[in-house]
């Protein structure tokens, strides 16, 4: 360095916070520094709830693992709605706008036609079902999402996006359900291997 001067503008750390320095001197034998302390990255981060890592039980450690991942920095939070299920319990389901009252939720019946929640012959559950709850806001305060914001398209393509990314970088595979062509979940996500 031939000019003090050439300090100006370097950034470093020191105890933990990061500084600017905006000004130097030479005072005596010492180099003293005007610096500013850098604005630290203050994003809040999401974490999956008690409730929501109970759905993991029986669910692929592959899977729980790039969910787990996902969450602290996802561009929304979410919870996770459904984890592994038995032949019954997906039968419940296929049920509903059959000859239960409601919309249909599912093509698969649990026994002829199964779905990637059911536990598998490695004792395991390939997919999760999500909700997307809120976020924060720039200012750091927890924006709420009731029933039709949580299963928004465009929110839900966000996340997808999101962990789909998180599973390539751990060297797995996810399929999201909102890129099916024929019959589109997009809150579903499961695990390919």
């Amino acid at each position: 360095m031939r000019d003090i001067n050439e300090l100006i503008g370097k950034e470093f750390e020191f105890e933990g916070k990061g500084y600017k320095v905006f000004g130097a001197k030479f005072e005596e034998d010492m180099i003293l520094l005007s610096t500013e302390i850098k604005e630290q990255n203050t994003k809040k981060k999401y974490a999956l709830s008690e409730m929501s890592k109970a759905y993991f039980k029986n669910v692929h450690p592959y899977l729980v693992e790039v969910m787990t991942t996902a969450i602290t920095d996802s561009p929304y939070d979410f919870r996770i709605t459904a984890g592994a299920r038995t032949a019954k319990e997906q039968n419940a389901l296929y049920q509903i706008g059959r000859t239960r009252a409601g919309n249909k939720v599912t093509n698969a019946d649990g026994y002829k036609n199964k779905s990637n929640h059911q536990i598998k012959v490695d004792g395991y559950g390939y997919a999760v079902d999500i909700f997307c709850c809120g976020k924060y806001d720039e200012n750091g305060n927890y924006i709420k999402y009731n029933t039709q914001e949580g299963y928004e398209s465009k929110k839900l393509k966000d996340i997808a996006d999101h962990i789909k990314t998180v599973a390539k970088s751990k060297g797995y595979k996810i399929e999201w359900g909102g890129d099916w062509k024929g019959g589109w979940d997009s809150p579903h996500f499961e695990l390919k291997l």
